[in-house]
């Protein structure tokens, strides 16, 4: 029993290693032929990773926009596979506050390595990672903190 429990963690533990995504904090993002990485507002650019049939995705797109637009120095655009005509309102409606939405972003997704959504990265002017995972785990204080770390590092 001990050895089938051992194999099935190991089989887990193996699955979600190739799964994982393709950004490391610190290290260059992938390149994408169809993104060029321009930072408009400042130092920083936060990725999202959306679809817009997604429950979690609806709910923190917004949180989302209103966080980042209260940082004078992160732009953000959205990124979805979905194309023009596919997408919910609500994401359309998302980012019209001076983000930009980028539909049918295969690319970007494969890339990127992403799997679920809502997934997003923030990233410096030099297309580091600072940072990866759930925007729904982001604030204020967490963007504050990230962006101090990477500034005292420059």
């Amino acid at each position: 029993m001990r050895v089938k429990l051992a194999i099935l963690i190991f089989a887990l533990c193996a699955w979600g290693a190739t799964t994982a995504q393709n950004v490391a904090i610190g290290e260059r993002v992938p390149k994408v032929k169809s993104f060029k990485y321009t930072i408009d507002k400042g130092e920083y650019l936060y990725m999202g990773f959306v679809h817009s049939p997604s429950r979690p995705c609806e709910i923190s797109a917004p949180k989302i926009s209103e966080l980042i637009n209260s940082f004078d120095q992160i732009s953000a655009v959205l990124f979805t596979r979905e194309q023009q005509g596919e997408c919910e309102q609500w994401l359309i409606d998302a980012f019209l506050n001076g983000s930009q939405v980028q539909m049918g972003a295969d690319e970007i997704f494969q890339k990127f390595g992403v799997d679920y959504a809502p997934y997003g990265v923030i990233l410096d002017y030099k297309r580091r990672a600072l940072w990866q995972g759930n925007p729904q785990t982001l604030d204020k204080t967490k963007i504050d903190n990230i962006l101090q770390q990477w500034t005292s590092q420059k």
